[in-house]
């Protein structure tokens, strides 16, 4: 895990994930863009959730400090990476896995020896009502791969791992289609909270698809769509051919649909905390 400024649902992330993990290792802290806007760790609670976290196994291992870019990050912890390991798990701290969907991930790797896994998304928006279709839903989020001793991160967009050895098993992919057809999806909560969203497309304009990023989304789509009633949302994503940061011309439309199957029960659980979290982010 690559951690700054995501205490929004980072507690019940870990917590989900805990059980099934062999190691934690999580690298906190800003990349440059950050460091220039004079942060030298996490402001929020993200420090504290993670250096209390609970840890009777003795699974997690912390790494604070100041990275080149996001790449760089993924890599902080990489030689404290067991050398018996099979798979690594890259987790951002906004994505939740059902308990009962990693037993199917972790039979399926044991029964087929799968090199690689995708996950489909279900990625909410403005709240824990409603998720992102279109392009969003389509696209396959990379997140388990295959490791070697050696093995060091090649980079974070995409997510991809190198080796150092010299036969490393014929690549074997486990596709997001596949793994939503057995209902296995990845709940991620990435457009949740005004503060997240805000300091997601500002990263995102300034340093990584600038052009390619609405300017003033915040003011003219999250917010206009989040306080609106039902006719104002459908004029925003009828101007924007949906409610993403992203231009309709490079990557496509992305409206939004009303969830109607069961988040997660850790986020059930908590949903009332983060309405709490997300009211006071609007004022």
């Amino acid at each position: 895990m690559i951690v700054f400024n995501s205490d929004f649902v980072l507690q019940e992330c870990l917590e989900s994930v805990y059980p099934f993990a062999h190691q934690i290792l999580i690298a906190e802290g800003p990349v440059n863009y950050w460091q220039k806007q004079g942060y030298t760790t996490s402001a929020d609670r993200t420090n504290e959730i993670i250096d209390n976290f609970p840890d009777p196994d003795n699974k997690i291992i912390i790494h604070h400090g100041q990275y080149p870019e996001k790449g760089d990050q993924c890599n902080a912890l990489i030689e404290k990476l067991s050398p018996d390991a099979d798979y690594i798990w890259n987790l951002d701290a906004d994505e939740i896995f059902k308990p009962q969907d990693i037993l199917t991930v972790r039979r399926l790797l044991a029964e087929q020896r799968y090199t690689s896994v995708g996950f489909k998304s279900i990625s909410f928006y403005g709240g824990f009502e409603n998720y992102l279709t279109g392009f969003e839903e389509n696209a396959e989020f990379l997140r388990i791969q295959k490791v070697y001793p050696g093995s060091v991160w090649a980079s974070h967009r995409p997510p991809r791992v190198k080796h150092i050895i010299d036969n490393p098993l014929p690549e074997k992919h486990l596709g997001y289609n596949a793994l939503a057809a057995l209902g296995v999806r990845m709940y991620h909560y990435s457009y949740v909270f005004p503060r997240q969203v805000k300091e997601k497309v500002r990263y995102y304009k300034a340093a990584v698809s600038q052009n390619n990023c609405i300017d003033d989304y915040y003011e003219k789509i999250y917010l206009p769509w989040v306080l609106g009633d039902s006719d104002d949302k459908k004029k925003v994503e009828a101007k924007y051919s949906g409610v993403h940061e992203f231009k309709v011309a490079y990557r496509g439309k992305c409206y939004t649909a009303l969830f109607e199957g069961k988040h997660p029960q850790i986020i059930t659980k908590n949903i009332p905390k983060y309405l709490e979290a997300f009211n006071g982010q609007l004022k």
